[in-house]
């Protein structure tokens, strides 16, 4: 009975310290901003390539 307790307060442990760095890891993109300079400097210049590239068979 020793023994369950002692692996399932590893296994508790582990989960905890995993948790504790997703969720500093997940703070900390959201006090830089960082969704957003992702979406700015790297998914727009990919799009604006991508929609500049195709052929247009109309002009507004």
């Amino acid at each position: 009975m020793k023994k369950f307790w002692k692996v399932l307060f590893k296994i508790l442990g582990k989960t905890l310290l995993v948790a504790l760095i997703a969720f500093v890891a997940t703070f900390a993109l959201y006090m830089f901003n960082g969704e957003n300079k992702l979406i700015y400097y790297v998914i727009r210049p990919f799009l604006n390539k991508h929609y500049d590239s195709q052929v247009r068979d109309r002009k507004i």
